[in-house]
This record gives structure tokens, sequence and C-alpha cells, in this order.
């Protein structure tokens, strides 16, 4: 991999984004057991605490620098939390909520990476409980699941009261009931990793995601596999729900008139009414036909501008959202790039790849750092609700993984 100052900063810092808890010391004074890597270097970032779905792309970049144990360190943190709480929480210390499970694929990848065979047992039985929690507790009437929160209806009004009229400008004086209410459904729009975004008309609790059930299907098709290596006699139970899951999901969430996969409002029986790169996200998931990814590559311009992809279409009031247009969110650079990638658009895949890189480039010059987050239509840090972190986590592991396939034509 050819050399720049990207590189050569993340390499240099790597160490002070990993952190190691000991006698209280960890966020709210739990202790995780091993090593871990947080989206950003204390003193320069208000992330610096261990995360759920970060730590996957964090990963890409970690296993790519040979950095295998501390890969695997964050594995089995995650995998000791879900043995603990029965779910991998949003991050150390909030246990009200989950976000979007990508364990298995951090999985998948280190035991690619390392061959690490005897790990496998270890993983696949904290998939497994995992996988249950997603299968029981955030099921729906269509047998898709949704996102939730197991917080009080107190908990959600005080969600309401701080991160909803802190962030979103949302009215103070409102009944109780109707803190409790809102609130629970933002709550679940957190633990759907993208807070806050207009994805789902503020009823999260109400939308089947896209992204959400793309990644149970992988679950799936691992746990499957993990079935026959390990004898559990399971294989014909995983490859039934993940026919199941297909069916259901071309069913509820495939568009044939927009050409793409949405969200689906199951309380009102409706498609979602913002198209967003979950609904690419799902050919990095395997779950798209040819037929169906031709139609959603047809539909990037609805994204895409000179400096990336955002996260939503540009729809009337999106702006107000971090997670809308014209924001682009490296961990979504990354699952379309991938997406694409396997479905063979290749042309695609590296144009949008060099877009990432080059506006990190950019950036990174001007700033001297990396950035959660920036702009599809301008070379700037993005803006919406609070103010972007500096960030090594997703931003260098995406910057590690695209430069690589860029360069190498190995797996983005």
């Amino acid at each position: 991999m050819k050399n720049d100052i990207v590189i050569d900063y993340i390499k240099a810092n790597w160490d002070r984004s990993i952190y190691r808890d000991a006698n209280g010391s960890g966020f709210m004074g739990l202790d995780i057991p091993y090593p871990y890597t947080s989206p950003c270097i204390k003193g320069e970032g208000h992330f610096y605490f261990f995360f759920y779905w970060d730590t996957y792309f964090t990963n890409l970049g970690l296993l790519r620098h040979g950095r295998h144990q501390q890969a695997k360190d964050n594995i089995r943190n995650m995998l000791w939390l879900i043995q603990a709480n029965g779910y991998m929480p949003n991050h150390v210390g909030i246990y009200n909520r989950s976000q979007s499970p990508y364990l298995c694929r951090m999985v998948k990848e280190y035991l690619a990476a390392t061959g690490d065979e005897a790990f496998l047992p270890e993983c696949a039985q904290g998939l497994r409980q995992e996988y249950n929690f997603w299968f029981t507790a955030r099921n729906t009437p269509t047998g898709l699941s949704r996102h939730g929160h197991h917080d009080t209806a107190e908990g959600c009004a005080h969600f309401y009261d701080g991160a909803l009229v802190g962030r979103l400008g949302l009215p103070k004086d409102v009944p109780f009931a109707e803190k409790a209410i809102v609130g629970g459904h933002f709550m679940a729009n957190a633990e759907a990793t993208c807070d806050f975004s207009n994805r789902f008309d503020s009823r999260c609790m109400d939308f089947i995601p896209v992204d959400l059930n793309s990644l149970l299907y992988e679950y799936e098709l691992f746990l499957g596999e993990c079935s026959a290596k390990l004898g559990w006699k399971e294989d014909a139970l995983w490859a039934k729900r993940a026919a199941l899951r297909i069916v259901r999901m071309t069913r509820y969430l495939w568009n044939e008139e927009q050409g793409l996969f949405l969200d689906y409002d199951f309380v009102n029986e409706k498609p979602g009414k913002v198209p967003a790169l979950t609904g690419v996200q799902v050919m990095a998931n395997g779950v798209a036909t040819k037929e169906q990814a031709a139609r959603i590559v047809a539909n990037l311009p609805l994204f895409e501008r000179a400096h990336g992809v955002a996260y939503t279409s540009e729809v009337p009031g999106c702006r107000q959202y971090q997670w809308a247009f014209p924001n682009v969110w490296p961990p979504m650079v990354y699952m379309t790039v991938d997406g694409l990638r396997k479905y063979g658009y290749e042309t695609d895949a590296r144009r949008i790849a060099s877009k990432y890189l080059e506006t990190t480039r950019q950036l990174f010059a001007k700033t001297g750092q990396l950035w959660e987050k920036t702009d599809a239509e301008v070379v700037q840090v993005a803006g919406g609700e609070y103010k972007a972190a500096p960030m090594i986590g997703w931003t260098a592991g995406v910057y590690i993984a695209l430069k690589e396939y860029l360069e190498t034509g190995a797996n983005a």
C-alpha cells in the first residue's frame, strides 16, 4: 500500500485510541475485560468509550494494519457484553438499546484474515445469542425485525428533554405522555445507528428498517455455516430463516416503482418516504437480485454528489438532521462500495471510493485531523445537530480499506 500523510497519521495514532480499563476507570465505572478501541482520542473528541457498530469499521483498518490481536480483543469485549446482557449495548454505559448488529461481519472478517478457527465456537455461540435478541425482542407481525428500546416512560421523557430538545429543537413544554412516546421512538432511532434521521417520520418503532434485516440475513447464513462446522444440527433451521427473510424483504421492503429497498411503515402498511443508502447496503449483505441491483445502481444519483454519497436523498426538511442529505458518513460509504464491488459495478465502486479518499485527504491537509462526517456538496466538515468530532475510528478504518481496494483490487 502506497504511503500518504493520512496513513502515516493513522499509524502514528492507533495506540492513542486504544484503552485499558482497571479498578473502576472504565466508562461509568464499568471495566471491560480486554483492551478496546474508541472512535476518538481522549481530549480530541467526545466519543472515547466502547461503541458497537463504530468498532466494526475500526476493525477494517486494524486487520489491514496487522493489528489482529486488537481486532480480536474488540470482538471478545462484545461477546462478554452479550453474555452479560443478552445483547450488545449501544455503547458501554447505555443499556436501554443496542445498535445495528455488525458483530457477525466482524467475526467473519477476523477469521478470514487470521485463520483463527479455534475462536469460532465462542464467537458462534455469542452470535446465536445476539441473533435471538433481534429475532424475539425486536420482532414484528411481518416476521421481520425493527428497532426499539427497553427503557421506562420516565427514561424516554428524559431522553426527549435532553437529546431531542437540545439537538433537534423540539418544544420542551409538552405533556409527559407525549415526551415518553416521542422520546421512545427517537431512542429506537438511536438504536438504528442514525441518530437522528428523517427516515422514520419520527416513529422509528413503527418501521421495519432495510439495513437491520439485511444484516440479520448475514447472521442466518453464517450461523448455518457454524451449525454445519460445529455439529449443532440446525442447518435446516438457519437455511429456512434466511430464505424466509429474503421473501419477506422482497414483499415489504422492495419498492418496484422506485427501484430501491425502502423502510416499511408496518403500522400504516406503506413504504417510507425517504430513500437512503441503506437501500443500497442490501447489495453488501447479498440480499438483492441482479435485476434489483441494476435498478439500485441506476438510483445512485439520488445520493451522489461531487464529494461523496449522502446518507439520504434530498427531501424537504432533510438538513435538520445529521443522518440525512448532504452529510456523508464513512460507514455508509464503505457499505455502498462493498455492495457495488460484490455485484460487479467496479466503475461505480471505484469512483465513490476515490471521492471519499480525496475528500478525507483535502480535509486532513487543511485541519490535521480525520473527521466523523463530511459534506457531499463541498469539501468541509459536516454539520447538523452537533459539531463533528475529530475521529480515528471508522474514518481511519474505512480510509485504509478503500485505499487498499483502489490500489490492489482486494475486497473493499
